[in-house]
């Protein structure tokens, strides 16, 4: 299967010198930009007494933006503030085969695209190790929903671990690996619990800026 998965992560660079990186009145800015293009899709196969009906979802196009902004409300503690925007687009396509009569097969084509918005609230408790190098375990709580009808979404609450390491005084290269999340569909009003420590890695920059 052709697959182009492209993840950039982007953040805003202004260089300059500060003496700490983190503590009470430093600010940071970062972000993530995620696309993807999935061109085969899926496929799969409806019987039926008349016939034989293929749906192809496929030419999937995904991306997602959410720039956040965070403060630090002591020399620890650090809360961020993200919103987002996705988008998934694509072409459905329907193929019927009759059992019996060639003359009633048909194609439908749709192409299609939702728009979800959502918003993200994230506190960081920061342990710094060196200069350089630190820990901080992140937790947080997010909604998101259909752009043209917002009773379809889900609220989440989440936590996990992440490391940082710091090249310059103001940019931060932080990676996220595992977490434990709880999951609210408010059309369902169902709801799941998922933990994983080891296939949900996810890498970041953030620039730091301001002071005491």
């Amino acid at each position: 299967m052709k697959k182009l998965l492209l993840t950039a992560i982007t953040s805003l660079f202004i260089f300059g010198a500060v003496l700490a990186q983190t503590g009470k009145g430093h600010k940071y800015l970062g972000g993530s930009f995620t696309f993807s293009y999935d061109e085969d899709g899926t496929v799969q196969n409806y019987n039926f007494d008349t016939g034989v009906t293929q749906y192809l979802n496929h030419d999937i196009v995904s991306f997602n933006i959410s720039p956040e902004f965070g403060f630090f409300l002591s020399d620890k503690w650090a809360i961020g503030i993200q919103p987002g925007y996705s988008r998934v687009s694509g072409t459905e396509t329907s193929n019927f085969y009759s059992n019996s009569n060639p003359a009633n097969n048909y194609t439908y084509t749709r192409k299609y695209h939702t728009d979800i918005v959502g918003l993200a609230v994230n506190l960081r408790y920061y342990c710094m190790l060196t200069d350089k190098f630190g820990i901080y375990p992140q937790m947080g709580i997010s909604t998101s929903h259909i752009a043209n009808n917002f009773t379809n979404g889900h609220f989440a609450a989440y936590a996990g671990p992440n490391v940082v390491f710091f090249p310059t005084p103001k940019v931060g290269l932080n990676m996220g690996f595992g977490n434990i999340s709880y999951q609210y569909n408010y059309l369902s009003h169902g709801s799941f619990v998922n933990a994983s420590l080891n296939n949900n890695f996810n890498f970041g920059i953030n620039y730091y800026f301001g002071g005491k």
